[in-house]
């Protein structure tokens, strides 16, 4: 593999510059980063603790609906050059995060049960009950009710 086609981690103001349009300068650097990421000319590896960041920043700094968070961002975190340890687990988040859930963390949680853990979540948050496939658990069942859980 060539130099120029090894990962490098990305910040997440390289993605708000992109985004935001609001430093000129910072704009057009981030916008070639982002282009060469998208003609497949350099990849970029996102830790999910920047995209949280970039959600919270456009949503708290920028005041954009989360609807509107989750459309700009869904088509960047698609690019093949974009790499994230459990992609296809965040772009979820990121769908439910436009749709039906509030709050990202929550988001990534019900993504989480719903890819691999047959929608079992445990929640204190009673919104998330309303998750279609969530089966939002508060307690963990007994023996003989495990063993009936089981067997439906």
């Amino acid at each position: 593999m060539s130099s120029a086609r090894r990962a490098a981690a990305i910040d997440a103001n390289v993605i708000l510059r992109f985004l935001s349009r609001d430093q000129e300068e910072l704009f057009a650097k981030s916008q070639a980063i982002l282009e060469a990421v998208e003609g497949g000319r350099a990849q970029v590896e996102c830790d999910p603790v920047t995209l949280a960041e970039v959600v919270w920043v456009l949503g708290s700094f920028y005041r954009l609906p989360r609807q509107e968070v989750a459309a700009v961002l869904q088509p960047l975190l698609s690019l093949p050059g974009f790499l994230m340890p459990h992609k296809d687990g965040y772009l979820h988040a990121l769908r439910l995060f436009g749709d039906t859930v509030s709050h990202f963390g929550d988001a990534c949680a019900c993504a989480c049960a719903l890819d691999g853990c047959e929608g079992r979540l445990y929640s204190f948050d009673r919104q998330l009950s309303a998750v279609e496939g969530v089966d939002r658990r508060e307690t963990v069942a007994k023996a003989g009710e495990a063993e009936a859980e089981a067997g439906r």
